[in-house]
C-alpha cells in the first residue's frame, strides 16, 4: 500500500472538515446520514478510513475484508483477502466468527469454518497455522459451531468441506487475485473454442462470476464495501447491491452479537 493515500486519511479522519471521500462518505454512515458506504478507490485509505471514523466492533482487534467466491457446493465466504497483512491466533478466532456471521447473512445456513493451509491433516503448516488449528477446534466446538478442519487452496472453489475459510490477509489476498485470474483465463480460452453459442455463454459467465465486485468489511462498526479501483460498472453494482443486503441483514449486529465476550 501506497504511504501517501494513507497518510492524507489519517491527517483528514482528525479534522472536523474533511475533505477527502473515504472520509466524508464513512462519516454519512458514522452520523446516521447513509446506512452502508462503498469505496472502489485505494484498499489501505478506504480501511484506514473505516477505522479511524466508524471503530471497531468490541472484540475485533482487527478488520477483514471478506468475499463471497460463487464455489462449486455452495458459497464460501474468504477472509482476510487484504485489509491487513498478518493475523495472529486470537484474530483468526475473530475472523472466523465474523465470517460466520456473514455467511449466515448471505444465505449459507450452518457453514462450516475451515483454516486455510498447505494440507488437510492437523499439524501441516507453518507454527501460526498449527497452533490455530487446536484453538479455532477448542473454541468453535465449545459455540456449536461445526470446525471443518485445515483445507486447502482448492477447497475455496469446490465448497464442500468448508462455507467460511480464514486466513492472514496476505495469504488471501493471493489466493482471491489467482481464482480471478483463473477466471479470465478460462472465460478467454472457452470464448476462443466456442464463440458466442449459447452454451458457451453460460459457461464464460459462470467464469466471470471470479471477478469479485468486492469485500465487505467486516470488524468496524458500519457497513463498508471495498471494491476494484479498476471495477467495471457492473462490479459497482455488485457492490452497492453487497452494501445493501448487509444493511438488510443486520450484518454488524450479528457480528457483534458472535463477537460479545471476546476482548
Amino acid at each position: 500500500m501506497d504511504a501517501a493515500p494513507l497518510e492524507v486519511v489519517r491527517a483528514d479522519a482528525q479534522l472536523e472538515s474533511a475533505q477527502t471521500t473515504v472520509v466524508v462518505a464513512a462519516r454519512a454512515v458514522r452520523d446516521g446520514l447513509a446506512d452502508a458506504w462503498v469505496s472502489v478507490g485505494h484498499t489501505g485509505a478506504s480501511v484506514a478510513s473505516a477505522v479511524l471514523t466508524l471503530g471497531r466492533i468490541q472484540g475485533m482487534q482487527r478488520p477483514a475484508l471478506a468475499v463471497v467466491v460463487p464455489a462449486l457446493a455452495s458459497p464460501v465466504v474468504l477472509l482476510d483477502v487484504g485489509a491487513t497483512t498478518t493475523s495472529s491466533v486470537a484474530t483468526l478466532e475473530q475472523f472466523a466468527l465474523a465470517g460466520h456471521a456473514f455467511a449466515q447473512a448471505v444465505g449459507v445456513s450452518n457453514p462450516a469454518i475451515g483454516l486455510l493451509t498447505i494440507g488437510s491433516e492437523s499439524g501441516k503448516g507453518d507454527e501460526l497455522r498449527v497452533e490455530a488449528d487446536t484453538h479455532l477446534r477448542e473454541v468453535l466446538n465449545a459455540r456449536g459451531l461445526v470446525y471443518a478442519g485445515p483445507v486447502e487452496g482448492f477447497d475455496v472453489t469446490r465448497g464442500n468441506r468448508a462455507q467460511v475459510i480464514v486466513t492472514d490477509g496476505f495469504t488471501g489476498n493471493v489466493v482471491l487475485k489467482s481464482i480471478e485470474g483463473a477466471a479470465a483465463w478460462a472465460a478467454h480460452q472457452i470464448g476462443l473454442a466456442y464463440g458466442d453459442s449459447g452454451p458457451a455463454r453460460g459457461v464464460v459467465r459462470a467464469a466471470a462470476a471470479g471477478d469479485f465486485a468486492g469485500g465487505l468489511l467486516l470488524g468496524v462498526d458500519g457497513v463498508t464495501v471495498v471494491g476494484h479501483g479498476a471495477g467495471t460498472a457492473a462490479q459497482v453494482i455488485g457492490c452497492v447491491e453487497l452494501a445493501q443486503r448487509a444493511v438488510e441483514q443486520d450484518v454488524i449486529g450479528n457480528i457483534s452479537a458472535a463477537l460479545s465476550g471476546l476482548q
